[in-house]
């Protein structure tokens, strides 16, 4: 049979053709703080700027000062030696004339004196000086962080927003006209018309659903991207009948819907899937399965419970499933129905990895194979402390060179230039962040007292800005916190305490990473922002609005999360660590993000200068033991 269209007229009303007024004003409202964020961010670095250039100011009048002081010092010694001269010939000749000898000393004796003073007044205004510029160097990086937090709720609102526009119902009107074929009953030419009438209404609905977007342009330019879908809710038969001719013509009403999931809205905007995960601080949505087994998965209750046992052909392996460790094999454990990451590690082994689709019991054998070299993922040293426990964990790490900096173009004016470095010799670093657990030892041993017990508390962020709070210290951080989270709460120079005593009681020489080791460890190898890509992914650490349950609300314990090529653990989020910058008068710098600060901040070259005797419930540690 031979269908030809003669005719096509339809009407459409959408129960909504725009997005409600609420909706908009969540992403413009949003748009417009962070314009007025932004601006304000803008107005923090001309001030620091001011403040850093009003230091260098002081700085120089100091140098310019102290240089005069030995001039003045040396016009201060010839006067008295001239005085000294006219003294002498006084006494020999009382009739001698000494005024204006003596009132050259008392000149130059006052200037020294006034010289000094003025050493003094220079001194305090560049310690008030230096102040100002922690305060507002401490308020531009939480005021940064605000700002990257709007931009994540931003693109969060824009995915609910295209969702809300995209699933809605309307009606559709639409006549249309088939030339039934000779060979054709009229039967077949009826129902053909009718299918075609939908399938020509599905299209219509579907472009007018586009249309009528507030983001209409991006998502027609991503339209290929998505499989989005018109459901038909009802069909009602206006009128229909044949012609003399052998015409088909039929009039229908149609009751349709969009369909768009969350993850299709991500692809219309061309963002990272992890904006249309949702996820608060304690849960996180099942991850957005494979379309190879969607169709297996639509009749999966993942309510039901199923037994997992992994055995694996090596022992003190470590089991992760779904990216959070389970301890070693042989590892039994209750996991619901469906898809699961299942990977055994162990260094000087090439990790297993399977995903695993789980709808009964079963057993999983993990077979691992030497790594063909063991170095690249580096040889664990531990070191023996006070009472034969053991001291942090650590990983040898290569000699070698690497790009460091803002590689990838997304960083800030501290991370730039991109300037080649090189590690001419191996170095260990902590495996893991140094625990509740490594510092208790320390205090207990030391009867150190931290800066924060000493004085005004710990930083903890109110109303976006660090606050110091007397009651917070490295014991009691503001969250909930076992001895195998982060110790936070700890200035640099608390943490030099700490390494100071490592060195003493081990006979090694423990330390803080410079800046260049620690992002040359934390890389791995990587040139991306993260050292398993481009995009932060979703539960993939533990940094604000990255999908992990601690993400703001506090810590993790360590080593939750997948380790990096160097067999590293948090070198992204978790808390920020403390590290030595070099050729910095302030060389106190922290790395690596934590769980209260954006994604964007949590890049591998990000940096953050702060204060030696700053000390937040989001900064830690990990140290370097020399080799």
């Amino acid at each position: 049979m031979r269908l030809a269209p003669l005719a096509l007229a339809c009407s459409l009303s959408l129960s909504s053709t725009i997005v409600l007024a609420k909706e908009t004003l969540d992403v413009t409202a949003i748009q417009t703080e962070i314009a007025a964020k932004q601006k304000e961010f803008d107005s923090f670095n001309q001030r620091l700027q001011s403040h850093i250039n009003a230091l260098k100011q002081l700085e120089q009048e100091l140098t310019r000062l102290r240089k005069n002081s030995s001039t003045l010092e040396a016009a201060r010694k010839r006067a008295l030696e001239e005085m000294n001269v006219q003294y002498q010939k006084m006494i020999d000749d009382p009739n001698i004339d000494i005024t204006m000898t003596r009132e050259n000393y008392q000149k130059s004796v006052g200037a020294h004196k006034k010289n000094k003073e003025d050493i003094t007044s220079q001194l305090m205004r560049i310690q008030d000086k230096q102040e100002e510029v922690e305060i507002v160097r401490v308020s531009k990086h939480a005021l940064l962080n605000t700002l990257e937090g709007l931009k994540e709720r931003y693109h969060k609102a824009r995915v609910d927003r295209l969702y809300r526009e995209f699933n809605q119902e309307g009606r559709l009107d639409i006549q249309h006209t088939i030339t039934c074929g000779d060979d054709d009953t009229l039967s077949r030419c009826k129902s053909r018309g009718k299918l075609l009438a939908k399938q020509k209404a599905s299209k219509q609905f579907l472009d007018q659903l586009y249309t009528s977007l507030t983001e209409s342009t991006v998502a027609k330019r991503e339209r290929g991207k998505s499989d989005a879908k018109v459901k038909i809710l009802g069909t009602t038969i206006l009128d229909s009948g044949f012609s003399g001719q052998g015409n088909y013509h039929v009039n229908v009403s149609l009751a349709m819907k969009g369909s768009l999931n969350r993850e299709q809205a991500c692809n219309l905007l061309n963002l990272d899937a992890r904006y249309c995960i949702a996820f608060n601080n304690k849960t996180i949505s099942k991850p957005i399965v494979s379309t190879l087994r969607r169709d297996e998965l639509r009749d999966v209750d993942d309510s039901i419970m199923y037994e997992l046992t992994v055995r694996s052909n090596v022992y003190d392996d470590e089991v992760f499933i779904d990216g959070v460790s389970y301890g070693t094999t042989r590892l039994t454990v209750m996991l619901p129905a469906g898809e699961h990451d299942i990977e055994v590690v162990k260094l000087g082994y090439e990790p297993f990895k399977e995903t695993l689709f789980l709808r009964e019991n079963q057993t999983l054998k993990a077979k691992l194979d030497k790594a063909e070299q063991i170095f690249k993922i580096g040889e664990q040293i531990q070191d023996i402390l006070l009472d034969d426990k053991p001291g942090p964990a650590m990983v040898v790490i290569p000699a070698g060179s690497f790009q460091m900096g803002d590689i990838s173009g997304n960083g800030l004016d501290n991370e730039r230039p991109v300037t080649n470095k090189s590690i001419p010799t191996s170095f260990s670093i902590g495996q893991k962040e140094v625990t509740v657990a490594d510092f208790s030892q320390f205090i207990e041993a030391s009867n150190y007292t931290t800066e924060a017990e000493k004085g005004e508390g710990c930083a903890a962020y109110q109303g976006a800005k660090p606050v110091y709070e007397s009651a917070l210290n490295w014991r009691t951080p503001g969250f909930e916190q076992s001895e195998e989270h982060p110790v936070v709460c700890v200035s640099i120079n608390d943490a030099q305490a700490y390494v100071d005593w490592l060195s003493e009681v081990t006979g090694k020489r423990y330390r803080l990473p410079m800046e260049n080791e620690w992002e040359y460890a934390a890389r791995s190898g990587s040139e991306e922002d993260y050292w398993w890509g481009e995009a932060i992914g979703t539960n993939r650490a533990n940094c604000g609005w990255c999908g992990s349950k601690w993400s703001n609300a506090g810590s993790a314990p360590v080593s939750s999360f997948k380790r990096n090529g160097f067999g590293l653990y948090d070198t992204v989020g978790n808390v920020w660590e403390w590290s030595i910058g070099a050729g910095m008068k302030n060389n106190s710098v922290v790395r690596g993000g934590a769980w209260n600060f954006a994604p964007s901040l949590a890049r591998v070259s990000t940096r953050m200068e702060l204060s030696p005797d700053f000390r937040s419930n989001y900064i830690g540690f990990r140290v370097v033991r020399e080799r």
